[in-house]
């Protein structure tokens, strides 16, 4: 006989846990961002979510599951959005451009602590070797999309990796001088950015 389907009240269990730990580690993203690997702890990251540090072993064994899941968890919903945007029925241009806008808006606003935490250095070579792989994985969706707009204008290889290699250092940098309380609004800024970003696929020397 088959198990029925869950019940509501497993659903809301559910939702709640997932709830729980999306705060989890969006605070733990946080902490990690301004103390470093070795720096963040379990009762920081707690205390600022009103808990004892303890208690989060009730959803992560360790901090470097901890770490990892906050990790490849911001990843699996910025290459979502990212993706979203290449599979648009747009010129690879006007794609490549959004591309640029939208991991401004990332970096910006939705997730400062994003570059951080890929460019963290890391005292557990399995957790670099993961980082490493993420960040490739990253920026394959902009080298993908940069290589098609570079070819059709006759730009080489080598000087679209150069500027892809740019443009993502760039992006990773944009935490460390947006100003929310600036002249100009956050979508004006990524506008501004993603302009500059695509000259130098656009023609070569």
């Amino acid at each position: 006989m088959r198990p029925g389907p869950p019940d509501a009240s497993e659903n809301r269990v559910a939702r709640k846990r997932a709830a729980r730990r999306r705060l989890v580690e969006h605070t733990a993203a946080e902490v990690f961002a301004e103390r470093g690997y070795e720096g963040a702890g379990f009762d920081e990251i707690g205390a600022r979510l009103d808990l004892r540090g303890p208690s989060l072993y009730h959803y992560y064994s360790s901090k470097e599951e901890l770490f990892l899941r906050t990790v490849e968890n911001a990843q699996a919903e910025v290459l979502d959005r990212l993706r979203a945007i290449t599979a648009r029925d747009l010129p690879a241009e006007e794609r490549l451009r959004l591309l640029f806008a939208e991991q401004a808006i990332i970096e910006f606003r939705d997730f400062p602590a994003l570059a951080p935490l890929f460019l963290m250095s890391v005292p557990v070579p399995a957790i670099a070797s993961r980082l490493a792989e993420l960040r490739r994985e990253h920026g394959q969706v902009f080298r993908s999309l940069a290589q098609e707009v570079a070819e059709r204008h006759a730009v080489p290889r080598r000087r679209a990796t150069i500027a892809v290699l740019l443009a993502l250092g760039a992006l990773g940098n944009l935490h460390s001088w947006y100003r929310a309380d600036g002249p100009l609004t956050l979508e004006e800024i990524a506008a501004e950015v993603a302009d500059i970003l695509l000259q130098p696929f656009l023609a070569a020397d």
